[in-house]
């Protein structure tokens, strides 16, 4: 859903796009802060938006981590909420670590195994 010009691959741009757009669909009251509660019902939202795009989702393999422990590895200032910031800085990391590559561009299988990592190393 990030590679906006349809080429296979999600640039960073595109990346970063989406990150801000998803910071958006979360923070439900426009305070510029997500809580634990509004990932919550922004991730309920989009997982029935998703499911006509099954075919290019990662995976859900059952081990998803809560909304407040997802906060919690991210919350940079440790105040609970999850700023626009704590979400670029996040996103920004996350894409570097998914090149496995390192081309400077994600492919479907690079977002899959990295979010299958990320899930992995969450439940050690």
């Amino acid at each position: 859903m990030m590679d906006t010009n349809k080429d296979g691959y999600v640039s960073p741009a595109e990346h970063a796009t989406g990150a801000k757009k998803m910071f958006g669909q979360m923070d439900a009251d426009h305070d510029g802060k997500v809580t634990a509660a509004e990932m919550d019902v922004a991730h309920k939202k989009m997982q029935g938006e998703m499911k006509g795009h099954q075919e290019s989702a990662p995976e859900n393999t059952g081990r998803e981590m809560s909304s407040a422990d997802k906060i919690k590895v991210v919350d940079a200032n440790n105040d609970g909420t999850l700023t626009a910031q704590e979400h670029k800085d996040a996103s920004e990391s996350m894409f570097k670590k998914m090149d496995a590559d390192k081309d400077g561009n994600l492919t479907l299988a690079e977002v899959q195994a990295g979010h299958e990592q990320m899930m992995g190393s969450s439940r050690r």
